[in-house]
This record gives C-alpha cells, sequence and structure tokens, in this order.
C-alpha cells in the first residue's frame, strides 16, 4: 500500500487513458505505475447491480402527472383560503375587543 506525498491519503489503483496508474481520492494526485507495482496491484472494475435505477410506467406518463399537479394547486388554493379566513376572523375578533374596551 501507498500512500499519495502531498495530504497522506491512500493510493488507489484505477485505470486512466489506458494506463493504470495509483490516483489518491481526496487530492486527485496520480502516480502511473512501474512494471514492479502492476505485480503488486490489479486493477478491477465490478459492476454492482444494486446501483440500477428502476422506472415504472407511472412516472413516465405525463397524463397522470397533470391531473395530480391540478389536484395539489386546488389542494393549496383551499388551504389559503382556509388561513386567510382565520386571519380575517381573528383581525375582527381583536378589532371588536380593542373596540370594547
Amino acid at each position: 500500500m501507498q500512500f499519495c506525498p502531498k495530504c497522506g491519503g491512500v493510493l488507489v489503483p484505477a485505470k486512466k487513458d489506458g494506463k493504470e496508474i495509483l490516483k489518491c481520492n481526496k487530492c486527485g494526485y496520480e502516480k502511473e505505475l512501474s512494471e514492479k507495482e502492476k505485480k503488486e496491484y490489479s486493477v478491477k472494475e465490478k459492476a454492482d447491480k444494486s446501483n440500477k435505477v428502476l422506472t415504472t410506467s407511472l412516472v413516465s406518463d405525463k397524463g397522470e402527472r397533470r391531473l395530480e399537479e391540478e389536484q395539489l394547486e386546488q389542494e393549496r388554493e383551499e388551504y389559503y383560503k382556509e388561513i386567510g379566513l382565520e386571519l380575517l376572523r381573528e383581525e375582527f375578533e381583536e378589532s371588536e375587543k380593542s373596540e370594547e374596551e
């Protein structure tokens, strides 16, 4: 195992432009592998099947999304109307109390 001369991070084997190199993941320092070092390190790429992105037909169906967006917009409007009415009621009640005093 080798360490980066700049930051002290571990040098990890990687491939770049068809050449095998050692690369620091912290600072990006790169060093080309010598023939002797190539015997010590093996560079392999392994595909991880868990990184796949899953999609469904619902995600790509624009028609359904429009309906959902319209429904959300209606719900937002109703919510803000209720809040507005509550604020008006509170202001009205406060003004009545101040007039009574």
